[in-house]
């Protein structure tokens, strides 16, 4: 029976622990087809479907493997390219994540078990029956950083220099290509530049994070002069 591997999430934005995610599950179901699914859902925050999967590219995801989709742990725009009764479908999540929603396990109120069932190397069923969650083991990257939250919570605070060495890190081909590296630098000032979640808002009342803001917002226009989720 083949296999379809779907990364799910929201990558806000996409980053290289994403990046160990998706070569960890090719690694983990080298017959099966690895895809990410994400969403073009801008309501919580800024970041369009574009914009992650050219992110996604410099991490280094085909783009042919970064899909579009209106719910991601359903992903029907990927699994209706495959034989619903000859093809086992596997979700992959990191496993900092494993306590997030959904959980798989657990049963129906007529006491069969739920469509979502942790994953099991043998016995798997197609996913007409039955799809499984996998975890993976969570990698760190840049400075002791293991999630987008991470990155949205310490850009704005950022040097110009700072922003550019994680970028490199984030997204590996950007590496002695200062122009590239200002591009996403730039792209991610548009977007992250400014304090719009993670409680850094509040800080912003005493002023002193607003002159860091300031300052990473000017840093990254000035490194565009000599390239997310």
């Amino acid at each position: 029976m083949k296999k379809i591997v779907i990364m799910p999430g929201g990558f806000h934005p996409f980053h290289a622990g994403h990046m160990a995610l998706y070569d960890a599950a090719r690694a983990a179901f080298p017959s099966a087809d690895v895809f990410v699914a994400a969403t073009d859902d801008t309501s919580g925050r800024p970041f369009p479907f574009k914009t992650k999967k050219f992110l996604a590219q410099q991490a280094g995801v085909p783009g042919n493997r970064f899909i579009r989709v209106k719910s991601p742990f359903k992903a029907e725009e990927i699994t209706q390219m495959y034989d619903p009764d000859d093809t086992a479908l596997i979700f992959v999540r990191s496993e900092k994540d494993a306590q997030k929603q959904p959980q798989a396990g657990g049963v129906k109120k007529d006491g069969s078990p739920s469509y979502l069932q942790p994953y099991k190397r043998n016995g798997l069923q197609p996913f007409s029956k039955h799809g499984y969650m996998a975890y993976l083991p969570t990698v760190q990257f840049g400075p002791g950083m293991t999630s987008a939250t991470e990155i949205r919570a310490k850009w704005p605070e950022m040097t110009p220099e700072e922003k550019i060495s994680l970028v490199n890190v984030l997204y590996p081909s950007t590496a002695g290509k200062d122009a590239a590296a200002g591009k996403i630098v730039s792209m991610l000032d548009e977007i992250m530049g400014s304090a719009v979640e993670e409680g850094i808002g509040k800080a912003l009342a005493t002023g002193a994070l607003a002159g860091s803001i300031a300052l990473g917002a000017m840093g990254g226009k000035a490194a565009t002069s000599p390239t997310d989720p």
